[in-house]
């Protein structure tokens, strides 16, 4: 049954998923086709997802398969990867892609940890997309202060995460 958590997964991995089939295919004709073609059959096996278990990986499988078929189906161009290139590439994509996943995990836990202010400050900018030059309005700052303080928003963040990311590594 298709549920609304999995349309969200869906949606949300969308641009990973395109990323990573064009990694196998190098052409970004095919992989928006393959991409279409992938959605179809992740919607057909729906009942074959496991709640819980990562919605990416799943559907990167499919994908990977979806890869393989386009390639046995037009044998009689010359591929531009042999099978086993592309389970390496595979890889490769899928573990830069999870640690992406974690990152932006750490970056949602980092923003959580700022003051109110900041936070209100990060929204303004990057969820209701306010210029630069109405968000030091609404501040009461000049357009230079309102930037450097993003800037400074913005290296704590990364700082942050990097930390996290160091943690999680010794553990």
């Amino acid at each position: 049954m298709i549920t609304e958590e999995f349309i969200l997964n869906v949606t949300e991995c969308q641009g990973q998923l395109y990323s990573y089939i064009l990694s196998l295919t190098g052409n970004s004709d095919i992989a928006r086709d393959l991409l279409q073609e992938t959605n179809k059959s992740i919607l057909e096996k729906v009942s074959d997802y496991t709640p819980g278990t990562s919605f990416s990986a799943w559907a990167s499988k499919i994908a990977f398969f979806k890869v393989l078929s386009f390639h046995r189906d037009r044998q009689r161009e010359p591929m531009l990867f042999s099978v086993e290139r592309l389970r390496e590439i595979s890889q490769k994509t899928l573990s830069r892609n999870q640690e992406y996943d974690r990152r932006l995990d750490f970056l949602f836990q980092c923003i959580e940890q700022l003051p109110d202010d900041k936070q209100k400050l990060l929204r303004q900018r990057y969820e209701q997309d306010l210029p630069l030059e109405e968000l030091a309005s609404l501040w009461g700052r000049t357009y230079n202060a309102t930037a450097a303080l993003l800037y400074r928003v913005r290296l704590t963040l990364m700082d942050c995460v990097n930390k996290s990311l160091k943690l999680e590594k010794q553990i």
